[in-house]
């Protein structure tokens, strides 16, 4: 059962990020935010986030990805609001 101000994002990010340790990044400020769902790399070079919980700390994370880790250069980031669909238990990176 999601909480009422549960959400859900799917973030891209583009630029420098894949082989800088982006998705690990951001697994850290999602299970620290105890947000639920995935990251991984695109075949475009982008990074894909989709995740679900509380809407202030998708929007924290969201604020973190912009800066990314300090080899990643992040020159632009997405954000897409989507109704919770409560499908993920914990968050992973997926290959």
């Amino acid at each position: 059962m999601a909480a009422k101000n549960d959400t859900r994002a799917k973030i891209r990010i583009r630029g420098t990020v894949q082989g800088v340790g982006f998705r690990y990044f951001v697994l850290q400020r999602a299970q620290e935010c105890r947000l639920k769902g995935y990251t991984m790399n695109l075949p475009t070079g982008e990074v894909e986030v989709v995740v679900e919980g509380d809407k202030v700390f998708i929007e924290d994370l969201y604020k973190a990805v912009q800066r990314g880790p300090s080899k990643a250069k992040v020159t632009e980031a997405t954000i897409q609001w989507e109704e919770p669909k409560g499908s993920f238990r914990t968050f992973e990176i997926k290959r």
